[in-house]
């Protein structure tokens, strides 16, 4: 687990999710509650089907994306109260485990994403 991530959890594809509470106070009595989630991939050649690759060879990707691929999300709520800090990066937790993890966790994902990565 990285030295700040309060949470982290290995996803059914095999890759760690680790999740990091950068939230930070703006005023005397208010807060951005801001989460952030991220994945590092590892680009391995078994990922990949040969027509995943379009002609382009593991070597190609890793070359342009270099050997992992980092997913990143965050969320952030503005000008909120101290007191409802916890509760507020609680439900930014939740929704994004609720709405999100589940394609996170599909193999499917970790491909799509190398691949978005190396076209952009």
């Amino acid at each position: 687990m990285k030295e700040n991530a309060i949470r982290q959890k290995r996803l059914e594809n095999g890759e760690l999710l680790e999740i990091f509470d950068l939230s930070r106070r703006i005023s005397d009595d208010a807060f951005i509650v801001r989460m952030k989630a991220e994945i590092n991939i590892q680009v391995k050649a078994d990922m990949f089907l040969r027509e995943d690759l379009n002609g382009f060879s593991i070597q190609d990707i890793i070359d342009k994306v270099g050997p992992t691929v980092a997913y990143v999300y965050e969320a952030e709520r503005n000008f909120i109260m101290e007191q409802d800090r916890d509760a507020v990066f609680q439900s930014l937790v939740d929704t994004f485990f609720d709405n999100i993890v589940p394609y996170l966790s599909k193999p499917v994902f970790l491909k799509k994403m190398i691949l978005k990565k190396f076209s952009d």
